[in-house]
């Protein structure tokens, strides 16, 4: 987030993706393995799916049905777990 907010790095620029990993010591090539169709295509059915739930932003989390949005709603989803 730092590279984003306070270097305001442009993380829709591949190249600078790539930087990114490279500065965390992560396997850059990965990222260009993430553009592939098949992956591309488990995106979309996982974006259709979340929508279809209700979902509209990050972070969100669905148990049985209820949708949980936001860190500060975590406290919520862990009684609903502890009690199911």
């Amino acid at each position: 987030l730092s590279a984003v907010w306070a270097q305001e790095r442009n993380i829709a620029d591949p190249a600078v993706l790539a930087e990114l990993l490279q500065e965390q010591h992560l396997d850059a090539s990965r990222l260009a393995q993430a553009a592939t169709a098949p992956v591309q295509t488990a995106y979309e059915q996982y974006t259709d799916q979340a929508l279809a739930l209700g979902v509209f932003g990050a972070p969100a989390y669905v148990f049985n049905g209820e949708l949980f949005w936001g860190q500060d709603r975590l406290a919520f989803l862990e009684q609903r777990l502890q009690s199911s």
